[in-house]
């Protein structure tokens, strides 16, 4: 495993020494876990406001198409 040096003022380390404590577990798991997890969350951001463009997108056609609809009933047929 390589190894990766992070700076740290106070207030972080004691907060990174509690949760490894508590969790019974060591700082460069929770720093590891916590970096997987943000991409994750990145990811799944990601693909939210993909789904929302398409979302929009879709919903901007249906308006159009019941539009041209509309259009449509009004010339006799």
């Amino acid at each position: 495993m390589k190894t990766i040096t992070v700076k740290a003022d106070h207030e972080f380390d004691a907060m990174l020494n509690q949760l490894a404590s508590r969790l019974h577990t060591t700082k460069s798991r929770i720093i590891r876990d916590a970096v997987r997890n943000y991409l994750k969350y990145l990811d799944r951001e990601s693909l939210r406001q993909q789904i929302r463009d398409a979302s929009l997108k879709t919903r901007e056609q249906a308006k159009q198409l019941s539009i041209d609809l509309e259009a449509g009933n009004g010339d006799g047929l």
